[in-house]
């Protein structure tokens, strides 16, 4: 789906701008105050005069004198200086369902978008009557200015509620409709000091990386199956000589390679078209001196989730088709790497998909399968299937890193830090809500990783939580018998078990062999574990239909990692 043309002026007249560039189509007005709104629209002023809740929500205006425009559409974004008060006032819509705290005037780029296309405009150009510079926000952990994103935030909003799904796209070509979407997009702000060209390419990039997140998220389990995904892969990795792709499709090396893994898909094997995928992506920086990084990303992608042979009943298979977002938003945020081409890092990427069916080959409790590092693995849940696709690819990266630590490169002295990126667990949802979490172990600790994530995810409106792996999370892994080395899993939901979103990690710890390479070793290796089982998706529905997907975590990685 083709990205509108976006112009950034950085004067201070409105009126200037219309006047040189006639194919904009209405204005929409930004503001927090209403007297900066009738500063900004004159005409509005005596609307008020007669109207004390004009300005209160957002809506469509018509001044009498046709300025700045024939249509101005105007969006209240709400206080921005209370202690609860952060970017996604300006941001798409959030994936929290807001309600006594951000009220109806929050997320305010993805409404007005969103109207602004139905009213017909398809060449907006925004301007703020107002800026938060104006405001005290300096609440925050870190001590940049809450809002110094909020430009970059309010386009993506823009460019979020101009998207369309990959199968609603689809249905439109079948029967010959056309797609409306904005074909120009122009903001007014001095607010940007970098080259315009740059900072636009920047925010384009992270969101040509959610909407390959989404296509691949969004869509039913038949059009997004492991070797569909690997198709869409193939077609938008085409020709690359940045990215580098390749595609296990082996059956037999995929047994051997990722046990685990094969475990989980053994049920999907007795039908061809549910085969699973293993994708690997490498990026190398250009200038192997100046990378500071070696990261490594696993991504989650159960294409659908039955539970298997413990299978998920009382309506808890319902939406289970977005159970590949965590690959998703790997892919996604490889694409936005593709396109930014970053000096200060090295990636690497690999996503397990594959489908949790229920058959006559499914794995079950109380078998014990060795995993690719050599640890038995005692399975007490088949419904925690997610720790099972990544933990062979986590191992395989430890060694991948380990043996880039023993190479001549002048990138093997940079630190090896491994993720492990999934919609894992209900408890993540019952602890965090709508929000990302991060949890790290001691070496990425004491880098911040998790910090990192926390911080550029609160300025770019994809905000995290931070949560924290203990002692506790190891230990309630730890065999009972000498027949295991590691439990997966007890026997009930993660929601309803202490610690259900943290243990998960110390399990992948241990049966990727990384809690051997913590601090106290020569070659510590750091790990954080990413549970975006919140944030892959809005926290609410219309009716009775699947949320939207939100392509996060991209922007919070490219906020940490590439910027």
């Amino acid at each position: 789906m083709a990205l509108p043309h976006v112009r950034l002026f950085k004067e201070n007249s409105l009126q200037s701008v219309l006047t040189a560039n006639s194919y904009f189509d209405g204005v929409i007005v930004f503001f927090s105050d209403k007297k900066a709104l009738f500063e900004s629209v004159p005409s509005t002023q005596a609307i008020a005069d007669l109207d004390p809740t004009f300005g209160d929500e957002l809506q469509v205006v018509i001044p009498h004198d046709a300025k700045p425009s024939k249509r101005v559409l105007i969006v209240p974004v709400g206080s921005l200086n209370n202690d609860f008060d952060d970017v996604r006032r300006y941001r798409g819509r959030s994936s929290i369902l807001c309600s006594w705290i951000c009220s109806g005037d929050s997320d305010a780029a993805f409404a007005a978008g969103t109207k602004a296309i139905k009213t017909g405009i398809v060449a907006p150009l925004i301007v703020f009557a107002d800026t938060p510079a104006q405001t005290r926000t300096d609440w925050t952990y870190s001590t940049e200015n809450d809002y110094a994103c909020f430009l970059e935030v309010t386009l993506l909003g823009f460019l979020e509620a101009s998207y369309e799904p990959i199968d609603a796209r689809e249905h439109l070509a079948r029967t010959n409709k056309s797609l409306f979407e904005f074909k120009e997009l122009g903001l007014v702000s001095s607010w940007v000091k970098e080259d315009s060209e740059d900072w636009i390419q920047r925010v384009l990039a992270i969101e040509q990386g959610r909407r390959l997140a989404k296509d691949i998220g969004s869509p039913d389990p038949e059009r997004m199956s492991p070797i569909r995904i690997v198709e869409y892969l193939q077609e938008q990795f085409k020709d690359d000589s940045v990215v580098k792709m390749t595609v296990i499709n082996d059956i037999d090396v995929i047994k051997k390679e990722y046990p685990l893994a094969h475990a989980v898909t053994r049920a999907s094997l007795a039908v061809p078209r549910h085969h699973p995928r293993f994708v690997h992506f490498e990026y190398k920086s250009p200038d192997q001196s100046q990378v500071k990084e070696n990261l490594y990303f696993v991504g989650k992608g159960v294409t659908f989730d039955t539970g298997g042979a413990d299978i998920k009943s009382d309506g808890h298979m319902r939406d289970m088709s977005r159970d590949k977002c965590g690959a998703a938003s790997v892919a996604g945020f490889l694409k936005t790497v593709e396109l930014l081409q970053p000096k200060g890092v090295n990636i690497t990427a690999g996503l397990a998909l594959v489908r949790n069916s229920i058959g006559p080959d499914s794995y079950v409790c109380d078998e014990i399968i060795y995993s690719r590092n050599g640890t038995r693995v005692l399975v007490g849940n088949t419904d925690a299937e997610g720790r099972m696709v990544m933990t062979d690819l986590l191992c395989e990266f430890k060694e991948r890193a380990l043996k880039h630590k023993k190479t001549e490169e002048a990138s093997s002295k940079a630190p090896a830090l491994l993720f492990t990126v999934a919609t894992l667990t209900g408890h993540a949802l019952r602890a965090y809500d709508g929000y990302a979490i991060a949890l790290d172990n001691g070496f990425s600790r004491r880098n911040k990783i998790s910090r990192r994530l926390h911080d550029a995810g609160h300025v770019l409106g994809d905000p995290f939580e931070i949560s924290t792996m203990r002692r506790e999370d190891i230990e309630v892994v730890q065999p009972g018998r000498s027949s295991e080395d590691v439990i997966q899993a007890n026997d009930k939901p993660s929601t309803m078990t202490n610690r259900g979103h943290q243990y998960p990690a110390g399990f992948m710890l241990i049966a990727s062999g990384l809690n051997k390479h913590g601090l106290s070793h020569d070659d510590p290796i750091g790990y954080t574990h990413v549970d975006i089982a919140g944030s892959a998706e809005v926290m609410s529905a219309v009716g009775w239909s699947l949320p939207r997907t939100t392509g996060s975590p991209v922007a919070a990685f490219t906020g940490a990692f590439l910027i």
